[in-house]
């Protein structure tokens, strides 16, 4: 660039280009100003090279270098932290806020106040133990204290199916993102030249799309300039790769193998049932799989089961860690809401069936989330509870996708469980007292509730079918048959009265018991032997006990010290086994004087007047009992206490996740400010520098009239 008055002309024109992209900008930020995720930008001036000149270098004006926006990328990752974490909070604050509207005891309508009013009934009857309209009261608070755990359980059901369609749109969303992050990286590196050309509109919406990102999933940005953007989740895999999006999939259940000492079992691990938790089976010992002989000296392999990715293991009421026997596809095994068996290789030529101690399975009975990766295949990634509290640091565990997991997998999945056991035990000790009672008629047909898997397997086996087949004992129980004319004791057995006392033994099987009642020998009023069997149709009927009685004998129940009969559904008052079903016993509903207030005496009477039974329901209400939680753990107290320990818990739950969300929204906004107050458009600043870019225009409009002047006296002087 030459000196003299074309340098003037020239440095004039720059300055006035100059001044105009900066008019530009400056008017682009006062439009901008109300434009959600715009960034404040700035033009950036250089003067142009000096040149060597008498008396000195001379300057050659200034040049309009590139547009800058400011954005602080630092801020904005502790930023992007803290908002997956509130996301998080806010998610399960707002599940736990709906959950806690299904557990309101307020007006007396909830599951405390109908169980109060259940038991408050049966120390009515035990007033008056024959009267109907006592009977009636008590069936009707019955069935509503029934229809309510049922419509708690739903209505926890009902929240759930809501999140888990919030949770599918979020995951598409999430996935919607990351592709436009990725093609937004493309576009910006065809317009990127270092230096000179930023896009900034582009990089605007890109980090935009990443804070709705971490809205969703907890994530981690490495920008290394341009399109070179990469997202990552922080448990490390990658969400965005510069052009290159990944995805996150909500699959159903499923199975991996984990980990494999030796390839020698030709088969696979097989369940039935769902629930929030992962379940990691590991075999403790080796051994065959399926039906074994033990004369043969064959073993079945063991295995232990954790409930948090095997940290601890899941253990009996004593707390010792419990080891299953891995049986074969008719015999799975229970352990708590899942019925888990072994499926060999249906080739015979394969032997190998065998299970060696290491090996390991993931059981992943529930929708969860993974990371799709094309190579490796699909990656669980759904957030992890540990015993402690903790979140596996290698899962999800940020967003609103994390916290709508974390609350279906195991708040919701916590309160399910104790609303279950609550149910259980309420089911379990009203059976158990009501299947030793009697009311004021006689059966002439019972049919058990309850069903086996098969009628030759152990009642007490894991794989038996049998709901409460772990709470059976060792013990004996009683049945009192009646003449069909007289409707008198039919029976005289030397030393138990009018009512025959069989021995049952745990270990017996569904068909041994129908054995051992059929050939039961009893005897009656005239002292003549007969088998029970020539009195009762005795017999297993779609996998139940069935009780007829024959040519108009009837039968009634007395002392069980085994539990078997409540544990088979035999003269019972509620049916189900958990708050999903729970429900009166079709027998009591449809007919009140099968009510139990009284007990068979000892010479196998029915008195109207006995109210025995009824007092020993009423004691129920402060009757300590144990109640295990999902990690195994005990604890001692009434039903009544363990349910207002549920309720609490909820609300404590709630007010939890409700603090976490303040708090980290307080420095998740705090960040957000500080990022607005450096990248945000000020009118004040923008109108400031408005009047200083005018007037700068103005000069260098003022510079190129001054040389057009000096221009214009040379030319004068040829004249």
């Amino acid at each position: 660039m030459a000196t003299g008055v074309n340098s003037v002309l020239n440095i004039g024109k720059g300055a006035l280009l100059a001044s105009q992209s900066a008019l530009q900008v400056t008017g682009n930020n006062i439009a901008n100003v109300d434009s959600s995720g715009y960034s404040r930008q700035a033009v950036r001036l250089e003067a142009w090279t000096a040149l060597d000149y008498n008396p000195g270098q001379m300057g050659q004006g200034v040049q309009a270098v590139e547009v800058i926006r400011y954005f602080d990328k630092f801020i904005e990752r502790n930023y992007l932290q803290k908002n997956s974490e509130y996301t998080r909070w806010a998610a399960m604050y707002s599940d736990m806020s709906r959950v806690e509207s299904v557990f309101n005891e307020s007006g007396g309508y909830g599951i405390g106040s109908v169980l109060d009013k259940f038991f408050a009934s049966w120390e009515d009857l035990s007033q008056f133990p024959d009267d109907s309209s006592g009977r009636q009261v008590l069936v009707t608070n019955s069935q509503t204290l029934s229809g309510t755990i049922r419509s708690a359980n739903q209505s926890l059901l009902d929240i759930e199916e809501s999140v888990k369609s919030e949770l599918r749109e979020q995951v598409q969303r999430a996935n919607q993102i990351m592709a436009e992050i990725a093609g937004l990286n493309k576009q910006i590196n065809m317009h990127y030249v270092r230096g000179e050309n930023n896009p900034n509109t582009l990089l605007d919406k890109r980090d935009a799309l990443t804070r709705e990102l971490s809205a969703l999933i907890d994530v981690d940005v490495i920008d290394k300039g341009a399109g070179n953007y990469i997202v990552n989740a922080r448990g490390g895999y990658s969400l965005v790769d510069g052009g290159v999006a990944y995805e996150l999939s909500l699959d159903g259940p499923r199975v991996f193998q984990t980990k494999s000492s030796a390839t020698t079992f030709n088969g696979g691990l097989a369940f039935d049932g769902s629930d929030g938790f992962e379940y990691t089976v590991e075999f403790v010992s080796g051994g065959a799989v399926g039906d074994v002989d033990p004369a043969s000296g064959s073993t079945y392999a063991q295995f232990r089961v954790s409930l948090d990715g095997g940290k601890t293991w899941v253990t009996d009421a004593e707390g010792n860690e419990m080891h299953f026997d891995a049986y074969g596809a008719d015999k799975p095994v229970r352990v708590k809401d899942l019925e888990i068996h072994f499926e060999s290789n249906p080739d015979s030529s394969i032997a190998n069936n065998v299970f060696i101690a290491g090996d390991r399975f993931t059981v992943v009975p529930k929708d969860a989330l993974y990371w799709i990766e094309p190579t490796i295949g699909p990656l669980l990634i759904t957030p992890q509870e540990m015993s402690d509290g903790s979140i596996d640091s290698h899962r999800a565990n940020g967003g609103a996708i994390s916290g709508n997991l974390l609350f279906l997998d195991y708040e919701a999945g916590k309160i399910h469980d104790q609303l279950d056991e609550f149910s259980k035990n309420l089911i379990w000790e009203v059976n158990r007292v009501h299947s030793q009672g009697a009311g004021l008629e006689k059966f002439s047909y019972a049919l058990g509730d309850y069903r086996v898997r098969d009628s030759s397997f152990p009642l007490d086996a894991l794989y038996s079918g049998l709901t409460w087949g772990d709470r059976l004992q060792a013990g004996s129980f009683s049945v009192a048959l009646y003449d069909p004319l007289t409707g008198e004791p039919a029976l005289s057995n030397p030393g138990m009265g009018s009512a025959l006392s069989l021995n049952f033994d745990p270990g017996d099987s569904l068909d041994d018991l129908v054995g051992k009642l059929n050939s039961s020998v009893v005897t009656l009023a005239d002292g003549s032997p007969h088998p029970l069997g020539d009195f009762l149709d005795i017999s297993v009927v779609d996998n139940r006990l069935s009780i007829r009685g024959k040519d108009g004998y009837t039968f009634a129940f007395g002392d069980d010290t085994s539990g078997v009969l409540a544990a088979l559904g035999i003269n019972t008052y509620f049916k189900g086994e958990s708050a999903r079903n729970i429900t009166l016993n079709e027998t009591v509903a449809q007919n009140i004087n099968f009510v139990n207030a009284g007990r068979v005496n000892g010479g196998g009477e029915l008195n109207s007047g006995d109210n025995l039974t009824a007092l020993e329901m009423g004691k129920l209400v402060d009757k300590s009992l144990i109640f295990t939680d999902w990690r195994g753990m005990n604890s001692t107290r009434s039903l009544s206490n363990y349910y207002a320990s549920v309720v609490s818990g909820v609300g404590s739950e709630a007010a939890g996740a409700n603090f976490y969300s303040q708090s980290t929204l307080a420095v998740a906004r705090q960040l957000a400010d500080t990022q607005d107050s450096i990248s945000g458009v000020s009118l004040d600043e923008e109108m400031s520098n408005l009047i200083r870019f005018q007037a700068s225009y103005k000069a260098a409009a003022k510079l190129i009239t001054t040389a057009d002047e000096m221009f214009q006296t040379l030319l004068g002087l040829k004249q």
